[in-house]
C-alpha cells in the first residue's frame, strides 16, 4: 500500500526495539549498514544497562563517586555507605536493583577496605552486602537477585586477592576452588566472575600460576575453562539470556587478541569482525539477548568504540550525526533496546573523558513517548492517546514474537488511526504528521528484511490501512 514517509527513505534490516520494552529482533540482523543513532552526554559515569533504560554508575559529588542510578533524564545519587568514602556501582537487572563496591582508607592509613554494596529496585541508598566481608567487589546481578563478582583473601600473598564467588538465596558458592587448582608453595593464582545471565550462567577470568589469564563458564555445578588449544578467550567480560560470551581472546591464525565469542551451547569460538576492520587489537565488554555486541577496538588513529551484529563489525563514530564533535573511544554496555554507553571525548576539548549514551534513531519506544507527551500536554485526548499505544503495544508484541508482517500491519493501522485524529481535528496536522512520518521510518525498516519495500508515494493524505 502506499504510504506517507517524510524525508529521505531509509533502508534497514530490522527496527530498534523500545527501551521500555524488552526487544526481539536486532537492528542490524544481515545488512550492509546499521540504524544511525542520536547521543547525548552523561553527566555522570556510566557502567551497565539494564533493558527499562536505566544505568549503573556514579556520580561525583566533589572529588568523591557516589554510586548513583540514571533514569528519565537524571541521576540518583545513592550514596556511600558509612565510613567509606567513595562508591560505585557496576550491575543493574531489568527491576533496576543494583550492585557495586565501596571503599574506605582506614585508620592507620596502611591498608584499604573494598566492600561488596547492594541496594534493591526503588531503593535511594546503597548498603553493605555484609555476607561478602571482608573484602570484596559486586559485577552484576541477574533478575533473579543472583549477584557474582570476586572476594578478597589476605591469607593469600599478592597478586592472589581476588575469588570469583556466586551468591544466591542468601548463600555464597566460591567458585575459586572449581575453577583454579590448588597452588604449590610460592604459587598464585586468581579468578574474578563479571557477569550471570537469567539461567545462573557465570563467566569471568581466572589465572593459573605462571600461565596466562584466560576466560571461564560456570554453569549447573560445572566450570569450563575457555583456553583449549588455538582458540581461546583471555576473559569472558559478559553473557546474554541465549548463553553466548563475549570477551576478548584468539582463534586459530590471530596474531593479536580481538573480540570474540563463544556459544555456551555448542562450546563454538566465533569472530565477532574486529580483525577485518583494521584494528591491530580489540575487546568486548557487553552482549544483549540478540547477540549484538560493545566494545573498543585499537585503531592507528587511537580508541574507537564498535557495535558488532552477525559478525559484522561497525565503528560507532559512524552511526551517529555528522559534525556532534563527538570521538567514541569505548562502549561499555548495551541493552535490548539497542541502547548504548561509554566514554569518549569532543574534539573541541580531546583531554576531557566525557560519558555518553546512544539512542536508536527511531524505534517504538520513540513513537509511545511522543504520543503521552502530547497527552501530557493536552494535545491528545486519553481516551485516543491510550489507543494509538494499544496498537503500538501490540505491534512490539508480534514483533517479540517474530511475525514482522503482522507487526507493520499493526503500524500501518496505527499510522491510519492518527490520520483519523488529524481529519476529526483531535490532532493538529503537524503532531500526527511526525507520528505518521516515524511510523513509516519503522515500517520500511521491517519490510526491508524480507521484500522489496513498496514505492514511497506523498499524499496530502494517508490511506487506509487494510482492516483486520
Amino acid at each position: 500500500m502506499d504510504r506517507v514517509v517524510g524525508g529521505r527513505r531509509h533502508s534497514v534490516a530490522a527496527l530498534a526495539l523500545p527501551a521500555l520494552l524488552l526487544a526481539a529482533a536486532s537492528p542490524l540482523g544481515a545488512q550492509s549498514s546499521p540504524a544511525r543513532y542520536s547521543i547525548v552526554e552523561l553527566g555522570g559515569v556510566p557502567q551497565r544497562l539494564n533493558n527499562a533504560g536505566q544505568i549503573a554508575g556514579w556520580v561525583y559529588v566533589g572529588a568523591d563517586a557516589h554510586a548513583a542510578i540514571y533514569s528519565g533524564g537524571s541521576w540518583l545519587d545513592l550514596g556511600v555507605p558509612a565510613g567509606d568514602q567513595l562508591s560505585a556501582l557496576y550491575g543493574i537487572n531489568n527491576a533496576g536493583a543494583v550492585v557495586g563496591f565501596s571503599f574506605a582508607s582506614l585508620a592507620n592509613g596502611t591498608d584499604n577496605r573494598w566492600q561488596a554494596i547492594w541496594a534493591p529496585a526503588g531503593a535511594t541508598a546503597v548498603q553493605p552486602l555484609s555476607v561478602l566481608a571482608p573484602d570484596s567487589f559486586n559485577y552484576a546481578i541477574n533478575d533473579s537477585g543472583t549477584i557474582v563478582g570476586c572476594l578478597n583473601r589476605y591469607d593469600d600473598n599478592y597478586p592472589d586477592p581476588h575469588r570469583a564467588f556466586v551468591y544466591a538465596n542468601g548463600s555464597v558458592l566460591d567458585l575459586h576452588t572449581l575453577v583454579t587448582t590448588p597452588p604449590g608453595p610460592g604459587d598464585y593464582d586468581f579468578s574474578c566472575a563479571f557477569d550471570v545471565n537469567k539461567d545462573g550462567v557465570v563467566v569471568g577470568e581466572f589465572q593459573l600460576s605462571g600461565n596466562p589469564t584466560r576466560g571461564f563458564v560456570y554453569r549447573n555445578g560445572t566450570v569450563t575453562r575457555l583456553g583449549q588449544g588455538t582458540s581461546y578467550l583471555t576473559t569472558a567480560k559478559a553473557i546474554s539470556s541465549t548463553g553466548k560470551v563475549v570477551g576478548s581472546g584468539r582463534l586459530a591464525g590471530f596474531s593479536a587478541d580481538h573480540a570474540l565469542a563463544f556459544d555456551v551451547a555448542t562450546g563454538a569460538y566465533a569472530s565477532l569482525g574486529l580483525e577485518a576492520t583494521g584494528a591491530y587489537d580489540s575487546h568486548a565488554n557487553d552482549v544483549n539477548t540478540n547477540g549484538d555486541a560493545v566494545g573498543m577496538m585499537f585503531l592507528n588513529v587511537g580508541e574507537h568504540a564498535f557495535l558488532s551484529s552477525a559478525g559484522h563489525a561497525f565503528d560507532l563514530n559512524d552511526l551517529i550525526p555528522a559534525g556532534s564533535g563527538w570521538v567514541l573511544q569505548e562502549a561499555f554496555s548495551i541493552n535490548d533496546g539497542e541502547q548504548i554507553v561509554g566514554r569518549g571525548y569532543l574534539s573541541s576539548s580531546p583531554t576531557i573523558t566525557r560519558y555518553f549514551l546512544m539512542q536508536p534513531s527511531s524505534s517504538i519506544a520513540d513513537l509511545i513517548a511522543q504520543v503521552r507527551a502530547l497527552q501530557a500536554q493536552g494535545r491528545l485526548g486519553r481516551g485516543n492517546a491510550n489507543g494509538l499505544v494499544a496498537e503500538l503495544t501490540v505491534a512490539y508484541k508480534h514483533l517479540s514474537g517474530g511475525c514482522s508482517r503482522l507487526a507493520v500491519l499493526e503500524l500501518e493501522i496505527f499510522v491510519h488511526q492518527v490520520d483519523v485524529l488529524i481529519r476529526a481535528h483531535r490532532l493538529s496536522s503537524t503532531a500526527g504528521q511526525s507520528l505518521i512520518d516515524g511510523a513509516n521510518l519503522l515500517i520500511d525498516s521491517l519490510t526491508a528484511t524480507s521484500a522489496p519495500a513498496a514505492k514511497a508515494v506523498k499524499h496530502a493524505s494517508v490511506p487506509k490501512a487494510p482492516q483486520r
